[in-house]
């Protein structure tokens, strides 16, 4: 379908393994969008044994999605969602800022987030290049220190990855603070300084995973999203 690469990461934050997941196109048309998609995953893996599920046990999900649109207008934001702390149903907090574009530029349409880390851990996405790295030197810290920190530690990373190829920027971050990694049911998911996923209690699912931040930059083309012919 038109507007998606028609894959997904999906992260064992519990094993440390990542891998690639395919999603039919016909799944794509039926729940169009980053909130149509998160319900029908959270419905086929966890719907049987929803009551069960506690939002900020490692059995629950995390979910960053995108839509067909994103990084074209009036497109560019993108769906964190999971069963909700708050409500104990599905709410799609969405964000803009960057990092959706820059997952989808990476060949993403979303990240699905499975269990939770024994220790703080960010992900950090170079194009197809993916990787779980130590966050423990920056759990406990606030938005500039995160950030700040983030982007000194994987400067190097990026130059030498796009050096001469006139494509090297910050990368684009989304993580939590202090709020989130005490399991506070407002918390929220933040882009870099100015956008957040703030409805739902986000932050606290990914502060439950031990899940500091996700790092992305993405060089790749965005799908097409219509037929020329």
């Amino acid at each position: 379908m038109r507007g998606y690469s028609g894959k997904l990461l999906e992260v064992d934050l519990s094993t440390g393994n990542i891998k690639e997941t395919k999603i039919d196109e016909d799944i794509l048309r039926q729940y169009i969008g980053g909130r149509g998609l998160a319900a029908k995953i959270l419905w086929d893996r966890l719907g049987s044994r929803w009551e069960e599920i506690d939002p900020l046990g490692p059995e629950n999900l995390l979910l960053m999605l995108t839509g067909p649109l994103t990084g074209f207008v009036p497109g560019g934001r993108i769906c964190v969602s999971g069963k909700s702390p708050q409500s104990n149903g599905v709410i799609g907090s969405t964000v803009a800022g960057e990092f959706p574009i820059d997952l989808k530029c990476a060949g993403y349409d979303g990240i699905i987030f499975t269990g939770a880390a024994e220790k703080p851990s960010y992900l950090l996405i170079k194009d197809s290049d993916i990787e779980l790295k130590d966050a423990s030197h920056i759990w406990g810290k606030g938005a500039k220190e995160t950030v700040l920190t983030l982007v000194r530690e994987t400067r190097k990373e990026f130059e030498n990855k796009y050096r001469g190829r006139g494509l090297w920027k910050e990368p684009s971050i989304l993580y939590i603070g202090p709020a989130g990694e005490k399991l506070c049911r407002a918390a929220a998911v933040t882009a870099k300084w100015s956008h957040a996923a703030g409805y739902g209690g986000y932050g606290a699912v990914m502060g439950s995973k031990k899940l500091k931040a996700v790092v992305a930059k993405g060089t790749g083309p965005l799908p097409e999203v219509y037929d020329l012919e």
